[in-house]
C-alpha cells in the first residue's frame, strides 16, 4: 500500500544519510592522528596537494612537499608554516624520472625525519582531449612518460615506503579517479592510467590485509575539483553541472578525516556514486554519456583551445 511504501522510503532515506553523511572529530581525535607526525606529499605545489598542505600545517604535522617547480613549493612552504607546521622541507623532483624517485624523494624524507607516518601519492599529469584527435597523445614516449608519472612511480614509492610505514602503523593515500572506474571521451591516456592505479592499489590493499600488515591504504576516487587551475584553463570551455563539481577545501577535509577513520575508498563528491551505478548497471551508458556532448570535431576545437590557454598558464604544461 502507498502509506508502506512512504514509510519504506522515508526509512530508507534516513537509512543513507546516516551511513553517507561525512564524520566528523574531536579536536583530540585530530591531535591524536597528526601532532607533530611526517607526511611526504607528492604533488604538493597545486590544487589537492597544496591545500593538504595548508590544512595539515594547520594541525601541527611535519611535512615534506614534493612537485616539479621550486619556487611554487617555496610559496606552499611559506604558507604551510604560517599555518602551524613547525618543520617543512621541500623537495623539487620530475616524477616522469621513476628510477631515482625512491632515493631522492622516501629515502631523502627519512634521512631528514626519521620515519614516515603518512605517504600523500598525489601527484600527477592529465592528457585531455579525444585520444584520436591529438596524434602527440599517441606517441609511445609521451605514453611513457605519463604512465611513469601517474602510475609506475605510485608503486615504487608505496612498495619503498611500507617497510618505513609498518614501524609506525602509517598510512598510504592514493589519488585517483572517477576516470579509473569510468570511460571517458576526453581522456582516454589519462582513464587507462587511472585505471592501472586501481588495479594495482585495490590488489596491495588485500595483500596487506592478508599479510595482516600494519600498514592501511586507501584510494580517493574524486570526480572534478575545483581548483583555482581548473577556474582559470578549464572551466569556461567544460560543460560540466554543478552537482558533479567538487570544492576543494571539502575535498581535502575529506581526505584528512579519511586518513582518521581509513575506509578503503574515499569517493568525493558524493554525487559520482550516481554516476558509478549508472556505468555498472547500464547497458547503454556511453550513449547516455555521449548524449548531451557537442559534435566530435567541436569536441576536439575546444580542447585544443585549452591546451594553448594552459600552455599560456603553465598550468600542466607538456601534459597533454
Amino acid at each position: 500500500t502507498l502509506p508502506r511504501v512512504a514509510i519504506f522510503l522515508v526509512g530508507l532515506a534516513i537509512f543513507l544519510f546516516l551511513c553517507l553523511r561525512p564524520k566528523r572529530f574531536s579536536p583530540q581525535q585530530y591531535r591524536d592522528a597528526f601532532f607533530n607526525k611526517v607526511v611526504l606529499i607528492c604533488g604538493a605545489s597545486s590544487g589537492i596537494g597544496e591545500e593538504l598542505a595548508y590544512q595539515l600545517g594547520a594541525m601541527h604535522c611535519q611535512l615534506v612537499l614534493v612537485a616539479r617547480t621550486e619556487s611554487k613549493l617555496v610559496r606552499v612552504k611559506d604558507g604551510a608554516v604560517k599555518a602551524g607546521s613547525p618543520r617543512v622541507e621541500i623537495i623539487a623532483y620530475d616524477f616522469s624520472n621513476v628510477k631515482k624517485c625512491v632515493t631522492t624523494v622516501l629515502y631523502r624524507t627519512i634521512e631528514m625525519y626519521g620515519r614516515l607516518d603518512y605517504l600523500i601519492l598525489n601527484h600527477g599529469l592529465m592528457p585531455n582531449g579525444p585520444f584520436l584527435g591529438f596524434p602527440k597523445q599517441q606517441d609511445p614516449e609521451f605514453i611513457q612518460k605519463i604512465y611513469n608519472v601517474n602510475v609506475f612511480s605510485y608503486i615504487q614509492l608505496a612498495t619503498h615506503a611500507i617497510p618505513h610505514l609498518e614501524r609506525t602503523g602509517g598510512h598510504i593515500h592514493v589519488t585517483s579517479s572517477m576516470a579509473g572506474e569510468i570511460p571517458q571521451i576526453m581522456g582516454g591516456l589519462y582513464c587507462a592510467t587511472k585505471h592501472s592505479k586501481n588495479g594495482f592499489f585495490y590488489s596491495l590493499q588485500q595483500e596487506l590485509l592478508h599479510m595482516r600488515s600494519r600498514v592501511t591504504l586507501n584510494i580517493g576516487s574524486f570526480g572534478l575539483i575545483v581548483t583555482r587551475e581548473m577556474k582559470d584553463v578549464y572551466m569556461k570551455k567544460m560543460n560540466v553541472p554543478k552537482f558533479l563539481q567538487g570544492d576543494l577545501k571539502e575535498c581535502v577535509k575529506a581526505i584528512i578525516d579519511n586518513l582518521v577513520v581509513r575506509k578503503r575508498t574515499l569517493t568525493y563528491p558524493g554525487t559520482n556514486r550516481a554516476f558509478r551505478f549508472n556505468w555498472y548497471l547500464n547497458p547503454f551508458f556511453h550513449e547516455f554519456y555521449l548524449a548531451g556532448m557537442t559534435d566530435y570535431n567541436t569536441l576536439v576545437s575546444n580542447h585544443t583551445t585549452i591546451h594553448e590557454q594552459s600552455a599560456k598558464s603553465g598550468y600542466q604544461k607538456g601534459s597533454w
